[in-house]
């Protein structure tokens, strides 16, 4: 790769065809699960020492606000290394989940992501936007029901970013593109690994 774009050399290891809908679901399913798990870490740990359970808790809003906020917090900064820093710093465009099925995020233009793409992509694009279905965007959520205190701006965070989530998924599978809403936000897109 020269400047960050692809030789010839590196287009031949990449095929810029379209990452299947299946390869794509499956590779959300693993990187949600796994993301999940990395992110209640933290929160484990610290309703632990508040609390004195060991089970994991769905709800930060039973706890102290502060620990709540702190919670949702560090959830957060764990989802942001999972999405945002491994696939930037060490997997070059890929999750685990992406690893796995073999295909990376690039930049629209071909060039590898950078961390200010992916903060776009992901946290922008996938945790406020598109947020819900998964553990970032209720931890953002959460995190806005303890700060401001009302009930309904909780639920209609949550409606909308369903409703938004389920947009951006039949775009994805009825248009040429392929680009979910995060992939436009961030200008990505994604592409197969050969090999």
């Amino acid at each position: 790769m020269i400047g960050g774009i692809y030789s010839m050399t590196d287009l031949k290891t990449l095929r810029a065809e379209r990452v299947g809908l299946i390869k794509r679901g499956l590779a959300v399913i693993i990187d949600v699960y796994l993301s999940s798990v990395l992110a209640n870490i933290p929160i484990l740990f610290l309703t632990s020492i508040i609390t004195g359970e060991t089970k994991p808790l769905k709800d930060l809003v039973s706890l102290p606000p502060m620990a709540g906020i702190l919670s949702a917090i560090l959830g957060l900064l764990f989802i942001y290394i999972y999405y945002v820093i491994i696939p930037v710093y060490i997997y070059n465009g890929q999750t685990l989940g992406k690893r796995l099925m073999k295909f990376k995020v690039v930049k629209k233009d071909g060039c590898n992501v950078d961390l200010k793409t992916m903060t776009l992509r992901e946290m922008l694009g996938s945790t406020l936007i598109e947020g819900g279905i998964i553990v970032s965007g209720e931890y953002f959520r959460q995190l806005v029901l303890i700060v401001v205190g009302v009930t309904t701006v909780y639920t209609a965070l949550l409606y909308v970013s369903f409703g938004i989530t389920l947009l951006s998924m039949f775009v994805t599978m009825f248009t040429k593109s392929n680009r979910p809403f995060h992939d436009v936000i961030g200008r990505t897109k994604v592409i197969t690994m050969s090999g």
